[in-house]
């Protein structure tokens, strides 16, 4: 997944409960310009992004990049 795409979810996640995109920005201690640049470039620190996770109740893992293993963690190795 892009960092775009996280960028996306924790925003749909906010908008979930009700954090638009300028408070979500303040919590997590940055600019809103800041958010509005890394939805459209994906630059932004990873510490940034994890606090942008935090914020909304997410959070970032890694995962081996084996297909097998996404098959498992979805549970679609073994459909019913």
């Amino acid at each position: 997944m892009s960092e775009n795409n996280l960028i996306s979810k924790i925003i749909s996640m906010a908008k979930r409960q009700n954090i638009g995109q300028a408070e979500l920005a303040e919590r997590a201690g940055i600019r809103p310009e800041t958010l509005s640049r890394a939805k459209k470039n994906a630059n932004i620190h990873l510490e940034t992004l994890l606090d942008l996770a935090r914020i909304v109740g997410l959070r970032v893992t890694l995962v081996p990049d084996h297909p097998v293993a996404e098959q498992i963690q979805d549970g679609t190795l073994f459909p019913s």
